[in-house]
């Protein structure tokens, strides 16, 4: 027996070089299951929250421009839908209460209980994840392909990729993209302080191996969704685990 599996291109917004993944998921999890997905493929930590957001609004617009062509008046299609652009849907963990403010066009689900094949079904379609909203990371998702695989098949799955990932608590992407650059020439105040506070001389942010991540992939998902889902903390091996002690 057969499932569809859905397969997806993400990056890591603002991301110099850029940051990016290609996996496939079963279309079946929940969206916060998929949540935990990518927060492992960017080395995110599960220690702040996070929210999905879809622009239905902004894809039907598109939608309908290439469904008429060239004869389709933008112009006049807003004038006549003005707040279609603005439609939402956001997904968030509702028992976990935070102060992100909420648009009025913003239509709000929980993350937790709703799947992924109702957040996004649709080839070329797409959605943002906001991980930590002081360090503000997002993470560009675009769903490339729907396909159908044996359901005993081992998913997730990443297939390819670049870069390291995120560094937790280091300012966000502009700064983490300037230790990038510190790691490269080694002569920099910010390569000092860097090292000194993650304890490493020497690395390789452009390094990804696939073979590792999916093993990765196996086991802390389940972690993550433990921790945000039910509130329990990760043992102390789970911990070492995640951080690669």
């Amino acid at each position: 027996m057969n499932t569809k599996v859905y397969e997806f291109n993400l990056e890591l917004r603002d991301s110099k070089p850029t940051i990016w993944r290609t996996i496939q998921v079963q279309e079946k999890i929940t969206v916060a299951e998929f949540v935990y997905i990518v927060l492992v493929l960017f080395e995110m930590q599960a220690s702040h929250l996070f929210k999905i957001t879809v622009p239905v609004g902004k894809m039907q617009v598109e939608k309908n421009k290439k469904l008429t062509g060239d004869s389709f008046d933008e112009k006049a299609f807003l004038k006549e839908h003005p707040d279609l652009p603005t439609i939402r849907y956001r997904y968030e963990l509702l028992d976990i209460i935070d102060d992100v403010p909420r648009r009025d066009n913003d239509i709000i689900y929980n993350v937790s209980k709703e799947k992924l094949k109702h957040a996004i079904s649709g080839i070329g379609e797409r959605m943002e994840l906001w991980y930590d909203f002081g360090d503000d990371w997002f993470v560009d998702i675009k769903l490339t392909e729907i396909s159908e695989i044996d359901e005993f098949a081992t998913l997730p799955q990443v297939l390819d990729g670049n870069g390291f990932g995120v560094i937790e608590d280091c300012g966000g992407v502009w700064r983490l993209n300037d230790i990038i650059k510190s790691y490269t020439s080694k002569k920099s105040k910010l390569y000092h302080e860097i090292k000194e506070w993650i304890g490493i001389d020497d690395f390789d942010f452009s390094l990804f191996d696939i073979e590792e991540m999916n093993k990765r992939l196996q086991i802390i998902p389940a972690i993550y969704k433990r921790s945000y889902e039910q509130k329990k903390a990760p043992t102390k091996e789970e911990i070492d685990y995640i951080e690669k002690q």
